[in-house]
């Protein structure tokens, strides 16, 4: 099972789509809908997206009486302008023929404000400039732009269109103002009160400071300022993002209880006899509208803003298991056991027998359904499928029946976050975490909490004065300590216990990395300083490649790291050069198979992937604490090459102030993980669009979108 490719912005569509067959890699992806239809608005009321809202000029582009989708350009002016069209080129010259006319240009390695000026120059009264790779343009004019034409950016497949309209009259307007708009990233289910259900992978790593919901939603163009705020989100605690899509339930609670129609959930005895019985399921979302085969890569984004609908029929675990076993052998001419395919309790398959219809990347985190006596009724979540809409690979679902319980402790009982991670820590230093306890239930509480797991150890305590009683609807914190007093991989439960044996509790698992000081790194690569601080672990740790005087990651096996870190505090330059021999990845830019990852004080910056000589890289420093992390992480697949990474000559040199007396090396504290983006002016860089920025202005690594 390869190929794994993830996207970030995720809703679903319903189209026609014919199968595709290659011997290449398979792509595991998040679900959309493909041959269905126009979902009837208000029969599903407690449908809800996963959205973020942001202030946006609004555009409009119509040709021939077609709409098209367009968006504007930052700094860009108002206007409106309606005429015929000329092909303009890429806007590298004076269009001379645009007198009168709109301008219908190409992206390329040209600045947007020059094409802009260039259209206006020749008489041009409009621009419209399209894409020269599949997805959406986000630019700007910049802000010494003078122009006063209105301009408009469209998709590279509209753009081949309309060069076959040019005698067409097209009409263009940028609004002189903003409006809120929303994009979705997922579908979730109101189940009432204050909560909802989603895909864990759909909000794992989630900012709930611009991460929104908002329910009872139909169509996405509209209704933007409905958008709900998040208050804290639960993925269950068993769902491990990066190894399978096993328990992929998360239950989002948002700020304040709203009065809003209510999906029931199907009880685990119900799902499994309907299951047996080949029963009619829906799956509704938001998204792509583009199919694609097992083994071809994802297709741009195509996502319609109205509800759509497919029905399916369900399968049993056993039947889904056996269609995969077949299917997988017949892909990868390997015998594969039902056992080896995935499928899990949790879990619930459907399928379109004929093929050409399903869930498909985009609707991860909406419902499948079933119309019982008493309505609609939510017997799944969409999670993953193996290309899309392929007769021979069925859909997977969570199966929500299967976490009756979990829901019913958070929602109703003695709540705790999920889980934690602590960030890899060089041993003999400490990181604290505050987790937060909210009594759900309408009863005070009396609580008390305890450790299991790697106790003997000794490596984590809690602090819980503030919890031991708790009254209804209110919260509180307790801390976890992480003592990096023993060096490896280091995991614990959180079990609270209430007084009152009728008040459901919950239970978190935190897991920890201490890795241990490494005096023969220091020596190979900074020749023994005190100030630059070397330390290595994981699964297995680095060590010398004398014969470069670098370092070489472990020799690690499947789902396996090894890291090495460097701590130093003070300004200045880093440089360093670095090697991988590992799987090449050959579609997702964002999640690789087999990588050397690059993480400066705690957010991933960069990654290597493949066959790579040694690159040289330098980074700047300002004054402070700094840790700085090679991690050569493997999938649970393919392993190619040497499965290594490298690293050598690495130089740190300082910034001199001679105000400042120089300072010694400490353990940075745990930084932020956030990652930055930028939109750049140039039409030949790459392409996307303002919400993808704001997903990528908070996302770390990404694993599943």
């Amino acid at each position: 099972m390869k190929s794994i490719f993830f996207t970030f912005i995720t809703a679903a569509t319903l189209m026609l789509a014919a199968n595709a067959a290659s011997q290449s890699a398979l792509s595991i992806t998040q679900p959309k809908i493909v041959g269905g239809e126009l979902a009837t608005q208000g029969e599903f009321p407690w449908m809800s997206a996963l959205v973020y809202t942001y202030n946006e000029v609004t555009t409009s582009l119509e040709v021939a009486n077609i709409s098209y989708n367009s968006t504007s350009f930052s700094n860009g002016p108002a206007g409106q302008a309606s005429a015929s069209m000329v092909d303009c080129g890429i806007g590298d010259n004076q269009c001379n023929l645009a007198t009168g006319k709109i301008c219908l240009i190409a992206r390329g390695d040209v600045d947007f404000s020059v094409k802009a000026n260039n259209c206006q120059t020749g008489g041009g009264i409009g621009a419209i400039i399209f894409n020269n790779i599949p997805g959406d343009i986000s630019g700007t004019l910049g802000n010494s732009f003078t122009g006063t034409i209105p301009v408009v950016a469209i998709s590279q497949s509209d753009g081949a269109i309309l060069l076959g309209k040019l005698d067409e009259v097209a009409t263009i307007n940028v609004a002189d103002h903003q409006s809120l708009v929303q994009s979705a990233s997922c579908g979730a289910s109101f189940i009432g009160e204050k909560w909802l259900i989603t895909a864990s992978h759909c909000v794992d790593d989630a900012n709930i400071e611009l991460l929104k919901v908002n329910i009872g939603e139909y169509d996405l163009s509209d209704g933007a300022s409905n958008a709900k705020a998040i208050k804290q989100i639960y993925m269950h605690p068993e769902y491990h993002k990066g190894a399978d899509f096993n328990n992929d339930i998360a239950l989002i609670e948002l700020v304040e209880v709203i009065n809003h129609s209510a999906v029931t959930l199907l009880d685990l005895d119900t799902s499994r006899q309907l299951a047996l019985a080949n029963s009619p399921a829906t799956v509704i979302g938001w998204g792509n509208i583009n199919a694609y085969g097992p083994n071809e890569e994802s297709p741009a984004n195509s996502q319609p803003d109205q509800l759509r609908q497919v029905e399916l029929s369900l399968l049993s675990n056993e039947q889904c298991k056996d269609k995969l076993v077949q299917a997988y052998g017949d892909l990868n001419n390997i015998t594969y056991l039902p056992e080896q395919v995935g499928i899990t309790d949790s879990m619930i398959c459907a399928e379109y027998l004929a093929g050409e219809k399903g869930s498909c990347q985009g609707d991860s985190g909406g419902p499948l359904v079933v119309n019982t006596n008493q309505g609609w009724q939510q017997i799944g979540i969409v999670s993953y499928g193996v290309g899309c809409a392929d007769a021979a690979f069925p859909d997977v679902y969570a199966r929500v029946g299967k976490f009756t319980s979990w829901i019913n402790n958070i929602t109703k009982g003695i709540a705790i976050e999920s889980s934690y991670n602590f960030a890899i820590t060089p041993q003999y230093t400490t990181q604290t975490k505050q987790l937060n306890i909210t009594n759900n239930s309408d009863f005070t509480a009396n609580l008390t909490f305890a450790l299991t797991g790697d106790i003997n150890n000794s490596v984590f305590s809690l602090v819980t004065d503030e919890c031991t009683s708790l009254a209804a609807k209110q919260s509180c914190q307790i801390t976890v300590n992480f003592d990096a007093k023993i060096s490896g991989m280091h995991d614990a439960v959180i079990t609270i216990n209430s007084n009152d044996t009728n008040l459901p509790t919950s239970q978190a698992f935190i897991s920890a990395q201490a890795i241990a000081a490494n005096s023969a790194i220091n020596t190979q690569l900074s020749n023994g300083s005190s100030k630059l601080l070397w330390f290595s672990g994981g699964d297995k740790s680095w060590s010398l490649d004398n014969t470069e005087a670098a370092i070489v990651s472990g020799d690690i096996g499947d789902d396996q790291q090894s890291s090495v870190m460097l701590t130093f505090t003070g300004a200045g330059s880093l440089s360093f050069d670095w090697s991988v021999s590992s799987e090449e990845n050959t579609g997702d830019t964002e999640s690789p198979y087999d990588a050397l990852y690059l993480i400066i004080d705690g957010k991933q910056v960069d990654f290597i992937s493949g066959e790579i000589d040694y690159v040289n890289v330098t980074k700047e420093f300002t004054e402070g604490e700094h840790q700085v992390v090679w991690l050569y992480q493997k999938d649970a697949a393919t392993s190619a090459k040497e499965d290594k990474g490298y690293l050598k000559n690495v130089n740190f040199t300082a910034k001199v102030d001679s105000n400042t007396a120089p300072s010694t090396p400490s353990t940075p504290s745990t930084p932020s993980t956030a990652v930055s983006a930028e939109t750049s002016s140039k039409s030949s860089s790459g392409s996307s669009s303002y919400y993808l920025l704001i997903l990528l202005s908070f996302m770390g690594i990404i694993r599943r979108r």
